[in-house]
């Protein structure tokens, strides 16, 4: 069956009821009774065709385009033929009376119709009356029970849905596009393995897929400006994208290496005063071709004295030994601080600390010179830690020169820091080269930064422990301090923690992101409590997400 008949077909009920439903239609011209309608009409069309055709053929036969009171111009014969006698044609007009019926006429060579045999006869072939097919009848009436049918300007709305992730909440309505008409779900239809669901009244699919893949929902609808039996259909594809997090290897470092040490470690001691608590984890870029933890730690509480000391290092990843640089700083820092924490030493810094704070509050004039006085007191703890810690990598490369190593295949940052709480204050210092921060924080007062980033003049770079950060002149340039009313915590943490939660150097000095960040430490951690499994759940916390940032990250929180 020619398609162009079904279109005509189509074309003619639309007109005639302007409320027909497309689908009803479509299943009409494709039915069995349209179909035998069809093949007579095509029947009926071909042989009036045909006779038309055959007419056309009769010699002189006039051309249907032409008046008919035009004189016919006779039919050149062949060239072969005896040329006829010269004959007299009457004008063709309709008052003419029919002629009688001629003989049947015959083509030539050239397919022309030729006169009849007679050469005097002066009547032209007349051509057989056209057959012409009778109008198509009206169309069957569809059934009763299909109801009324939509208008044809409402059509088929696609419907949408953004991309998901696996392991994250997902709630979002079903998008009409561009169509302003209102849509009504009668019922949407979710795969199984979404483990989602949907709310019919707002169109809202919401759930927490758990693995990545392709689905297609099914949803049932129609138009709030017409029946609720004439529903639609629509398939909705939602994406869900795999958790970036699962794309990320776990391998073991190498337990057979001379510098091996765990991918992770924590600590937390509790004293009088204060508590410690500290989490080192190997970054995920680390983690997922099995190389080690360039970041180390270490804390202690001198309980004699009432001081406490964290220290924290990060290796250079471009240092094949860097790991044990940073060891060794936090290793030989924290051994020197407490060795140089004597009864005389304490002592006297007691004594300095307390003539800062009380002339800062009575005498500010005389201020000046007992912080210089307090200032080179805590040089010679915190700096000279510092000291004895470049000392101790020129060490290992003597011992280890099987290794071959350089100073510069163990570099590493170092942050060492002390406090210690007095009833006028709590005092807190730090030696500080490199990257990552080192602060104090309060809830009331905000962020005081014990020192500055260094930064490189490309991204991503950094300054390390060396012979220029260790003379004597640094050594106290890089020994900040100060004495605060309200200290909720000493915080000490390198660049894959700073990095990922302020970013920039200038949201690092800002106190409302301190303020955000201590928040979440509060709720990940409980980090204002005394929690036993405190370093676990730091531990933890060191596994955040952030986009682009995969460093080891170690955090040391003095509070």
């Amino acid at each position: 069956m020619d398609e162009s008949l079904q279109s005509y077909a189509r074309a003619y009920l639309l007109r005639a009821n302007p409320e027909a439903d497309h689908r009803d239609i479509d299943a009409y011209v494709a039915s069995p009774d349209f179909k035998g309608l069809a093949k007579v009409f095509e029947q009926k069309l071909a042989s009036g065709l045909a006779q038309f055709l055959a007419g056309s053929r009769v010699a002189g036969a006039p051309d249907s385009r032409m008046p008919p009171t035009l004189p016919m111009q006779p039919v050149r014969p062949p060239p072969s033929a005896e040329a006829p006698r010269p004959l007299s044609l009457p004008e063709l007009s309709p008052s003419v009376a029919a002629p009688a019926t001629p003989a049947a006429p015959t083509a030539d060579e050239h397919g022309l119709a030729s006169m009849a045999s007679n050469p005097r006869s002066t009547e032209l072939a007349r051509p057989a009356p056209v057959s012409i097919a009778p109008p198509l009848p009206d169309p069957t009436p569809l059934p009763a029970s299909q109801g009324a049918l939509p208008s044809p300007d409402l059509a088929d709305i696609a419907l949408r849905l953004p991309n998901a992730r696996a392991g994250d909440a997902y709630a979002h309505r079903l998008a009409a596009g561009d169509s302003t008409d209102t849509v009504v779900f009668d019922q949407i239809i979710v795969p199984d393995g979404l483990a989602m669901s949907a709310d019919l009244a707002t169109g809202t699919v919401s759930g927490t897929p758990p693995a990545a893949g392709e689905f297609t929902l099914t949803v049932y609808y129609h138009f709030a400006r017409q029946s609720p039996s004439r529903k639609r259909r629509a398939l909705v594809q939602v994406v869900v994208m795999p958790d970036p997090r699962t794309m990320w290897k776990n391998l073991a470092s190498d337990r057979n290496d001379p510098y091996w040490k765990p991918d992770e470690q924590s600590a937390q001691l509790r004293g009088a005063e204060l508590s410690i608590v500290a989490a080192s984890k190997r970054g995920r870029s680390h983690a997922h071709v099995g190389s080690f933890r360039d970041d180390d730690f270490r804390i202690a509480h001198a309980a004699q004295s009432g001081w406490y000391l964290a220290i924290v290092a990060d290796g250079a990843g471009s240092a094949r030994y860097s790991r044990r640089g940073a060891a060794l700083i936090c290793e030989e820092a924290q051994q020197r601080i407490l060795a140089s924490l004597t009864d005389s030493a304490v002592a006297q810094l007691d004594a300095s600390a307390r003539s800062y704070a009380q002339a800062r509050r009575d005498a500010p004039e005389s201020a000046d010179a007992l912080r210089e006085e307090l200032h080179t007191h805590l040089s010679r703890i915190v700096g000279n830690a510092a000291y004895y810690a470049a000392r101790a990598i020129l060490d290992e490369i003597a011992t280890r020169a099987d290794l071959g190593g350089t100073f510069k295949d163990y570099a590493s940052t170092a942050l060492i820091a002390i406090c210690k709480r007095y009833p006028f204050g709590t005092l807190c210092a730090a030696y500080w080269v490199g990257d990552g921060a080192v602060g104090i924080y309060s809830r009331r007062d905000g962020i005081t930064l014990l020192g500055e980033v260094d930064s490189g003049e490309y991204s991503g770079q950094t300054r390390f422990l060396d012979n220029a950060a260790v003379e004597h002149e640094m050594l106290r340039k890089r020994t900040h301090f100060d004495i605060v009313d309200d200290m909720s915590a000493l915080v000490l943490m390198t660049d894959g923690v700073s990095d990922a939660k302020f970013e920039t150097e200038a949201r690092l000095k800002r106190s409302a992101d301190w303020h955000l960040f201590w928040e979440e430490l509060e709720r990940s951690v409980g980090i204002a409590g005394q929690d036993p499994a405190q370093e676990q759940k730091l531990l933890d916390w060191l596994d955040f997400w952030s986009q682009g940032n995969h460093d080891d990250r170690t955090i040391a929180i003095i509070h």
